[in-house]
């Protein structure tokens, strides 16, 4: 496979999961501190953890120690390849 279809894949993977897509729409805005996000997505700091590794894995994320605390964030490059395949769906 192609580097863009595995990062295709790995999103898809990634994104299946109902968790991981509301830590993807907590973090849109800005970057956001583990435990800031785990209360805005109303998860357990395990559940949070669980679900940022599925998408740190999936290059979505990256996760970075910030005056003590973990904060993650979003990759939005790569998104890419996922809304390349999308948008050619509807020409």
């Amino acid at each position: 496979m192609k580097p863009h279809e595995i990062q295709f894949s790995l999103n898809l993977d990634a994104l299946s999961a109902p968790q991981c897509r509301r830590i993807i729409e907590a973090l849109i805005d800005e970057p956001m501190a583990i435990t800031q996000l785990s209360k805005t997505c109303k998860l357990t700091p395990a559940s949070i953890n669980k679900h940022l590794e599925i998408l740190k894995k999936s290059g979505l994320v990256k996760v970075r120690a910030v005056d003590g605390d973990q904060v993650a964030q979003i990759q939005k490059s790569k998104f890419k390849p996922t809304l390349d395949w999308f948008l050619n769906l509807s020409n």
